[in-house]
């Protein structure tokens, strides 16, 4: 499982911005293209949870999330993987929604390394 995390106002330059057929499909190609611009970082779960598909390409992918969200927000405004996970576990048939959803690959964009610099970080 990874984590992809930027502000709107990122989101909005890689829309505007966007020229290369990659860069339009995947908004994350973009920013990863651009490291003069952005800060980039891995952020590393302790467990490989990539069986996982949090992420919102499909309506299945809405069900599912809305089914974690809706469960868990309204207690835990700030809940975490592991409270996600652990709902998972109650309820597994929520993982099954959207399982057979492959995910995207993305074309020619090297993996997101740590960069330490005076950059702009959102």
């Amino acid at each position: 499982m990874d984590t992809e995390v930027f502000s709107y106002k990122v989101l909005d330059e890689a829309y505007n911005e966007a020229v290369e057929k990659n860069e339009r499909e995947h908004v994350t190609s973009f920013i990863r293209n651009h490291p003069e611009r952005y800060l980039l970082a891995n952020v590393t779960y302790k467990e490989n949870q990539s069986k996982h598909r949090w992420t919102v390409d499909t309506i299945e992918d809405f069900i599912s999330l809305k089914r974690i969200i809706d469960n868990l927000y309204p207690e835990n405004p700030q809940f975490t993987c592991e409270d996600a996970l652990k709902l998972l576990k109650k309820f597994p048939q929520w993982a099954l929604i959207n399982q057979h959803i492959e995910q995207k690959k993305i074309e020619s964009v090297s993996p997101c390394e740590y960069i330490y610099s005076n950059r702009r970080f959102y």
